[in-house]
C-alpha cells in the first residue's frame, strides 16, 4: 500500500492529465459506439470524445519517463491518434458524407488508442500495473491485458470491414 501511495505521489501533472483524459474518453467512447448514430447526443458526445482523445495524445508527449526522458515508440501511437482524429473528422465533413468511413476511423481509434494501448499500460512493470495487481498477482494484470487487447482487436477487425 505504501508503495502505491509513493507511485501516486510521483505522478507528474502530464500523467494526471493524460490518465484523466483517456479514462473519460474510454467511458464516453463506449457510450458513443453503443448508442444510435447521427443523433444530437451522438454529435455532442463525439465532439467531446474527439477533444479528449486529442488531449490524451498531446499530453502523452509530455510523459517522458520511459527511454531516459526522450520519446518512446508508444509516442508513435499518439501521432497515429492525431492523424486518425483528422481522418475521421475529414470523412464526416466530406460531401457526400462518408459516414461509414468516419465510423470505421473512430472505431479503430477507440480500439487501438484506448483498448489495446490502454491494456498494455497494465503490464506489471508499468505504473498502472504496479498500482493494480502487478506486484502481488501479475497474472491478474496479464488476464486483463488479454481481455482488453482481444476486444480491441475484434473492434478493429470490425472497423476495417466497414472501410471496404
Amino acid at each position: 500500500m505504501e508503495r502505491r501511495l509513493e507511485l501516486i505521489s510521483e505522478m507528474t501533472p502530464a500523467i494526471w492529465v493524460h490518465l484523466g483524459a483517456v479514462t473519460v474518453a474510454l467511458l464516453l467512447g463506449a457510450f458513443v459506439l453503443l448508442r444510435p448514430k447521427g443523433t444530437r447526443s451522438h454529435r455532442i458526445a463525439g465532439r467531446l470524445w474527439v477533444g479528449l482523445m486529442v488531449v490524451g495524445a498531446v499530453s502523452s508527449f509530455f510523459i517522458s519517463e520511459l527511454f531516459n526522458g526522450g520519446p518512446s515508440p508508444i509516442h508513435l501511437l499518439s501521432v497515429w491518434t492525431l492523424i486518425s482524429v483528422f481522418l475521421g473528422l475529414r470523412a464526416i465533413r466530406q460531401r457526400p458524407r462518408r459516414m461509414q468511413v468516419h465510423g470505421a476511423h473512430m472505431q479503430s481509434l477507440f480500439a487501438a488508442g484506448l483498448l489495446i494501448a490502454g491494456g498494455f499500460t497494465f503490464l506489471p512493470q508499468r505504473l498502472l500495473g504496479q498500482l493494480t495487481f502487478g506486484p502481488s498477482m501479475p497474472i491478474a494484470n496479464y488476464a486483463f491485458i488479454a481481455v482488453t487487447v482481444s476486444v480491441g482487436l475484434i473492434v478493429m477487425v470490425r472497423a476495417e470491414r466497414l472501410k471496404s
